[in-house]
């Protein structure tokens, strides 16, 4: 099983996270859960389908290229078979500097790629699914970015520094806070961002501490809860607690043994 991440060329660091290539086999199936992390993607599948669930509700199947919004709770993957997936994971403004979408109507969503205005799919999937190599399939990605960065440069704004802000903060500031430290209005601030990122910035400063949070807890070997309690900004252990079953629905020691379970299985290179 191979999990490897990629950086984007300088130009496309305001945008983009980072490029991933996920490729393996689970003949017998393989379950993957994922918290929030506070970004967008567009993903290719060029092996077997695959299925996702979020909330307990029913699997769906996962459009072969999709994009997606920000997600507020975390979400299964129930893979079977050939597993060959590439990605482009994205910042949170980028999908609306880019492609011009507003952000609230992809939150919890995998739209099909035509989604997009003016992209071709199908153009693209078949490019992705013919190249065999991994550099090949990254290259395919980044020039498909890069050939939107002038319309994504041209449409950076305010509200993209009041998301650096609070991902400076780790979360952990208030909208008031925001407003003032940019000199706008709340009311502008909550417009602008909800078209632009999705969630409100209130609540997206939440998922970022959570997000923040949960990548803490799932690459530490041992945990100090009352430090954590303490280092985000949390009254005591049990609204801890409360927060991170509302956006992973399982408790903060259950993620921890999870994701130790689950990095047998996936390896990042």
């Amino acid at each position: 099983m191979l999990y490897q991440k990629f950086k984007p060329t300088a130009s496309l660091h305001p945008f983009v996270e980072c490029y991933f290539v996920w490729q393996g086999e689970a003949a017998q199936g393989l379950e993957v859960q994922s918290p929030p992390n506070c970004f967008s993607a567009v993903v290719f599948n060029y092996a077997d389908p695959y299925l996702a669930s979020q909330n307990n509700q029913e699997s769906m199947p996962v459009p072969r290229a999709f994009v997606s919004g920000q997600f507020t709770s975390n979400y299964q993957l129930s893979l079977r078979g050939n597993i060959g997936m590439v990605g482009v994971v994205l910042k949170p403004c980028a999908v609306h500097n880019f492609f011009g979408v507003t952000m609230s109507h992809l939150v919890n969503s995998r739209a099909p790629l035509s989604y997009l205005k003016g992209v071709a799919e199908d153009e693209l999937w078949e490019a992705v699914r013919h190249e065999y190599t991994v550099e090949g399939r990254i290259k395919i990605l980044e020039d498909f970015m890069l050939a939107y960065l002038n319309r994504g440069k041209g449409n950076v704004s305010i509200i993209d520094e009041s998301v650096e802000y609070i991902d400076e903060c780790r979360g952990c500031v208030t909208v008031d806070g925001v407003a003032a430290h940019l000199g706008i209005s709340r009311r502008y601030l909550e417009k602008k961002f909800l078209e632009k990122v999705g969630l409100s910035p209130k609540y997206y400063a939440r998922l970022k501490r959570f997000a923040q949070l949960s990548n803490k807890i799932a690459h530490s070997d041992k945990i100090d809860w009352h430090e954590i309690v303490h280092e985000y900004g949390f009254y005591d252990q049990s609204h801890l607690a409360k927060e991170f079953l509302e956006f992973n629905r399982m408790n903060p020691s259950q993620y921890h043994l999870l994701h130790r379970e689950l990095t047998r299985f996936v390896k990042t290179t």
